[in-house]
């Protein structure tokens, strides 16, 4: 009798080893969906968020080192202070007397050592700020928006992953800072403009237009839709237009150095 051979069933599908947290950091950069799909689909991992977070603040406090070092960018410091003392007593709400000694206060402790002190301990409180803020903010937006309630804790390690962006940014403007002698100079149409000035809002606005705030809201819109399950074109939108308003606020309120 002639021998009916069986159809062979289809080999089992190969379950992908789950992303190492290094792979997840390093990932974020060439292939966020992966690294967020990853996310989506395990438990969560508070390291996710918090290594981000300590890497940011050890890049923001080695900045500030770096940054008040420079004795161009004192310089520029202590000019705007006088700028502004000066300022006041054409405003008559003090004597020129008054302002030296303000001045002098603030060349006391506002010095070179004192800027890099504080602007270490700001990098670090600062970062873990980002994290949170950047969460609350996917987390608000998936349960408002895209009526998805989504753990707190699971946007927490999207706006972590996502922060290495910010990383890599802060590593960037650091270099063009100590480049230019300028503060506030951003990868954007701002190195175009010799006269940079931080008080003008359209130089501000022009380095808000900077690559790594296009980029962190392109991977933060890819948690948004991996971990919602929405197309990626609606969480781009929702995510563009919150950056967008949160930008020309602080922009036209005098503070556009939080839109950087």
């Amino acid at each position: 009798m002639e021998q009916i051979n069986s159809i062979p069933e289809p080999p089992a599908e190969v379950e992908k080893p789950a992303l190492s947290l290094m792979a997840r950091m390093f990932n974020v950069f060439t292939d966020p969906g992966e690294v967020f799909e990853c996310i989506r689909n395990s438990k969560p991992a508070a390291a996710n968020w918090l290594v981000p977070a300590l890497v940011y603040a050890l890049v923001g406090a080695l900045s500030a080192l770096v940054i008040f070092s420079q004795p161009a960018i004192v310089q520029q410091i202590h000019d705007q202070q006088a700028a502004a003392m000066d300022q006041q007593v054409k405003a008559g709400k003090m004597t020129q007397a008054q302002a030296d000694q303000a001045l002098a206060m603030m060349d006391k402790f506002a010095g070179p050592n004192m800027l890099k002190i504080f602007g270490g301990l700001g990098a670090a409180f600062g970062s873990f700020v980002h994290v949170f803020w950047w969460a609350f903010v996917l987390w608000l937006m998936a349960l408002l928006v895209l009526k998805q309630k989504i753990p707190f804790l699971k946007m927490a390690e999207v706006a972590g992953l996502a922060t290495m962006i910010m990383v890599l940014g802060g590593v960037v403007t650091t270099l063009l800072t100590v480049i230019t002698g300028k503060l506030g100079v951003t990868l954007s149409p701002v190195l175009a403009i010799g006269n940079y000035d931080m008080k003008n809002k359209l130089h501000l606005l022009l380095a808000a237009l900077n690559v790594f705030n296009f980029w962190l809201i392109v991977v933060s819109a890819c948690g948004l839709s991996r971990l919602t399950a929405t197309s990626f074109t609606k969480a781009f939108l929702i995510v563009g237009i919150y950056w967008l308003a949160y930008s020309l606020f602080f922009i036209s309120i005098g503070m556009g150095q939080f839109a950087l």
